[in-house]
């Protein structure tokens, strides 16, 4: 993404703030790619930039975009569920679940899914993929999104699902630590979003 950011009139009066609860969705000031994630001290550095740009009389760009993670790979699709159930928190939740589930899976070793139990398993994701329409295409590696180390372990995940007794333990670790996840999110973080996101049927 370019350091400078033109300027357009795709958002006439500027305002950018699309919703603040639970999670903080902003529009970006590009057209289409990937979304970006920072955290709440470099979007308040950046809305106060922003805001002075739009206030200087002939000034025709922003000089650059707050420090960020971009959304791509698996985490795009992970912030497009989110997004499209932004109007309920519950369904929100569900979706990051979800992504707890498909990290589980891809990413996580768990003597609990060498057996059996894998088909049941697979059966919850198909169901709930279904249910909520969310999809990850394409060759993803990760799926729960990348907070900041200082903020959350990144092992805590996998410990508690290698520690899992039972496929009922497996399930309450991965819920317990998705909501942890996402309350993070809700606290410490911003999501810049293209305005493709809002203009297309993910919304």
């Amino acid at each position: 993404m370019a350091d400078v950011i033109k300027i357009s009139n795709r958002w006439p009066n500027h305002e950018n703030l699309i919703d603040q609860h639970p999670l903080e969705f902003r529009k970006g000031e590009w057209h289409t790619g990937y979304a970006m994630m920072c955290t709440r001290q470099e979007s308040e550095r950046y809305e106060n930039h922003r805001t002075e740009a739009y206030r200087s009389p002939g000034h025709q760009h922003i000089a650059y975009v707050p420090n960020h993670i971009l959304l791509d790979g698996g985490y795009h699709y992970t912030i497009l569920g989110l997004f499209r159930h932004r109007s309920a928190e519950t369904a929100m939740r569900r979706v990051y679940r979800l992504a707890g589930w498909m990290e589980c899976v891809t990413n996580a070793p768990s003597a609990i899914l060498r057996t059996d139990l894998l088909r049941s398993f697979y059966k919850s994701i198909l169901a709930e993929r279904d249910d909520l329409n969310t999809v990850w295409r394409g060759h993803v590696q990760h799926f729960l999104l990348p907070i900041h180390p200082h903020l959350q372990n990144p092992n805590t995940l996998l410990q508690k699902i290698a520690t899992a007794e039972s496929l009922k333990e497996l399930y309450q670790a991965i819920e317990s630590e998705a909501n942890a996840q996402f309350e993070i999110l809700m606290h410490s973080y911003v999501f810049y979003l293209p305005a493709s996101f809002l203009h297309s049927d993910v919304a």
